[in-house]
């Protein structure tokens, strides 16, 4: 009796060892190809600090230019500390370094959670994919071509010239480019990364979301640029 009881604890604590295996939270690299990126900007304990330089440099100028500035008007105006009518500043800072994280090779999923020690809703807090997020914005064409303007300037500004380079080079090329710019890249272009051909594709995704609720804008401001 004593044995059979022995054995028994033995195999619950075998089972609840396994348990504990398939519910480990280890983070996932969803972009591998990028990895030698995310290593070269200092790994993870690095990485995300410039990420987080690069995200809050380029919030400052989505939110201060004058084409893309309108689109984000809701964001701004919201001082609620609250994202369950539009994303707050810091919900917009947050969702984009998970997912630029993730997009550099790190051992990121995005979408994904995230944490806003500013915001008073439970945390953490899900991140929307790109469709969903913009299902009621209407982004013309040409406001997300001045984004990724902006964003590639960023990225130069910020990064090491070698890491902007690698970053940016073709040599090799695996990832195309299908999206039309305003970058003066031709479509068809192959990337070493896949990086910056992802964040170009996304043009399409972004910018035929259809409206699905309140608009933030009025349509003569989204009409003012043409796409």
């Amino acid at each position: 009796m004593k044995i059979r009881y022995i054995t028994a604890l033995a195999t619950l604590a075998v089972l609840a060892l396994a348990a504990c295996h398939d519910s480990d939270n280890t983070p996932t690299v969803q972009y591998p190809e990028n990895a030698a990126i995310w290593t070269a900007l200092g790994g993870d304990a690095g990485a995300p600090v410039g990420v987080k330089t690069i995200i809050g440099d380029a919030v400052t100028g989505l939110v201060s230019d004058p084409v893309t500035a309108p689109y984000f008007a809701a964001v701004t105006s919201n001082t609620s500390n609250s994202s369950m009518a539009h994303d707050t500043v810091a919900r917009l800072e947050a969702c984009l370094n998970l997912q630029f994280d993730a997009l550099l090779g790190g051992p990121y999923t995005y979408p994904g959670p995230v944490t806003v020690s500013s915001d008073v809703d439970s945390q953490p807090e899900m991140c929307q994919d790109m469709t969903e997020a913009h299902n009621d914005v209407g982004v013309p064409g040409c406001v997300f071509d001045e984004f990724m303007v902006d964003l590639v300037a960023t990225l130069q500004k910020d990064l090491p010239a070698a890491d902007f380079a690698a970053l940016t080079s073709t040599t090799n090329g695996t990832y195309e480019l299908t999206a039309p710019n305003a970058a003066g890249i031709p479509v068809g272009t192959k990337f070493q990364y896949s990086t910056v051909p992802i964040l170009f594709n996304l043009r399409g995704t972004i910018t035929s979301a259809t409206p699905s609720g309140p608009v933030y804008l009025p349509p003569t401001v989204a009409a003012s640029c043409a796409s």
